[in-house]
């Protein structure tokens, strides 16, 4: 018999919040369908035929809309289980903190999910965050938990504030942060515009085991995915219906609750069911999952086939797969580029050993040859000039779209300078680029995870060999740090010689210029 560590109890479906990435699509129309006597009698049954070892975690909607939850946790408390609550910390009030204290809660877990802007904007709860914050303190005053979370669900819109989040968790002294991110389930299928790209991915990831070198507040990766070793320390399981079951708010025994509610998972009801034997009996789907798509796989025996929540239950393969995401060519940019430009030339600048290709798409490629006047020397090239690089990533590669002039400030015959209004001045041309691109023609061409700011191509006219200066490096790296993903391309014009340098530690990439013949 398979070991249960803990059970997840939806004690409502009804919430306050309405998440645009909510898994289970929440809302205050929710109903309380269980009874304090279904969850008490469930409670006996696990007792008596598993034991009480099995950790509680209820979650919602928001456990605190239903009125009677802490006395059914005192109850359940009473039957010698430890439980926690998921919540959105928005309804914790000192009336609150005494019944968690006083129903013996052992851990609480609360989402933020970006700073106060973002958070309030994504859950649809004006004065969310800064309410959160004073309850995180009040909690921690109340010194009662032996355990307290947040919960960050990293998406496109938040992920860079991150850092900015975890020093103000430090400073409260949570005991740890809890990473996961927005996946196609549930409500975040409608707002696709959340996911993360693969260099969003990547800062995450990055962003994590530095700040776990730090030893501060410890940062723990969610059961999201596998991610090979990229997440030091992390081992990844997907636990569902192998150590862990979920009883849904009509009493449905199931897989988690992030699982899609797919009839062929739930296990029966513990309003008719004994769930002590369907545990013994049951899960079957989960326990003996066909991994055939998966044969072969190099990851396969840490992966085996990636988290439930997000398997193609049609296809029988992962939605996510870290292969897919890290290691293979994209072949359905290729096919765009050649459907696009059927009569193409390129131009390839590849040093050896690199690990990134830097694609520039022809109209991009040919503004910048205009702007930098390439192969001229002409006096509007025989100065320091800069455009900004708008475009998206596929896989390990990087496909600059469209580039617009970026003027930098205090320029004389040889250098000018970089200051936060020029960096200022990109982030609003990009944010012009990005809403006028559905209105435009190109609203049907392939982009990846969605356009964003890439970089900078400036131009070194005295330099016969393109080497970044230490004012280059420097603005690079700190560009790398707020953006997770950064290119700098650098040019002499009147020489016609450019190159391209990417990520933390500045490789130079392998830059594919695309000509229309």
């Amino acid at each position: 018999m398979n070991d249960l560590w803990y059970l997840l109890i939806e004690i409502t479906k009804k919430c306050n919040a309405g998440c645009e990435h909510c898994g289970s699509r929440c809302d205050l129309t929710g109903e309380d369908e269980l009874s304090k006597d279904d969850i008490v009698t469930l409670m006996k049954d696990i007792r008596k035929n598993i034991g009480n070892h099995v950790m509680i975690n209820i979650s919602g909607g928001e456990p605190l809309m239903r009125k009677d939850l802490f006395d059914i946790m005192t109850q359940v408390s009473g039957l010698g289980f430890d439980w926690g609550m998921v919540s959105n910390g928005v309804l914790i009030t000192e009336e609150v903190i005494r019944k968690m204290k006083k129903s013996h809660m052992k851990t609480l877990t609360i989402s933020i999910d970006g700073v106060e802007d973002t958070h309030d904007r994504l859950r649809h709860l004006p004065g969310a965050y800064n309410r959160i914050l004073e309850n995180l303190m009040r909690l921690k005053k109340a010194h009662f938990l032996e355990h307290l979370q947040v919960t960050f669900t990293a998406n496109h819109e938040n992920i860079y504030e991150l850092p900015l989040l975890y020093e103000k968790l430090c400073e409260i002294g949570v005991h740890s942060v809890r990473i996961g991110f927005v996946d196609p389930i549930g409500r975040a299928r409608d707002h696709k515009n959340l996911y993360l790209n693969r260099g969003e991915l990547q800062f995450l990831m990055d962003f994590v085991n530095q700040a776990n070198s730090l030893k501060r507040v410890p940062i723990v990766w969610g059961c999201c995915h596998y991610l090979e070793n990229r997440v030091e320390g992390r081992r990844f399981e997907c636990f569902s219906g192998i150590h862990g079951a979920s009883i849904l708010s009509n009493g449905d025994i199931f897989v988690c609750t992030s699982v899609p509610r797919r009839p062929e998972l739930v296990e029966g009801n513990i309003k008719k069911d004994v769930f002590s034997k369907v545990w013994e009996t049951g899960f079957v789907y989960a326990r003996n999952r066909d991994l055939t798509y998966c044969q072969g796989c190099k990851y396969l025996p840490e992966c085996k086939g990636d988290s439930l929540h997000t398997w193609d239950f049609e296809k029988k393969r992962p939605k996510f797969c870290y292969k897919r995401v890290f290691d293979l060519q994209n072949v359905e940019f290729e096919n765009y580029l050649r459907k696009k430009y059927p009569h193409l030339r390129r131009t390839e600048i590849a040093p050896k050993g690199v690990e990134a290709r830097i694609y520039m798409e022809p109209s991009a490629y040919r503004e910048m040859r205009n702007f930098f006047h390439m192969g001229e020397k002409s006096p509007l090239s025989m100065y320091e000039q800069q455009m900004g690089l708008v475009g998206y990533l596929v896989d390990r590669d990087y496909v600059i779209k469209y580039v617009f002039p970026s003027y930098m400030v205090a320029r004389d015959e040889r250098t000018a300078y970089f200051t936060s209004r020029v960096l200022r001045d990109a982030q609003s041309q990009t944010r012009v680029i990005q809403e006028n691109f559905l209105q435009s023609d190109d609203r049907e061409d392939y982009v990846g995870k969605g356009l964003q700011f890439l970089g900078f191509a400036h131009s070194h006219p005295d330099q016969e060999e393109l080497i970044y200066s230490q004012g280059d490096e420097k603005i690079h790296k700190k560009l790398y740090k707020r953006f997770g993903d950064y290119i700098g391309i650098l040019l002499n014009p009147s020489l016609d010689v450019l190159g391209a340098y990417y990520g933390e530690k500045m490789h130079q990439g392998s830059l594919i210029l695309l000509e229309e013949e």
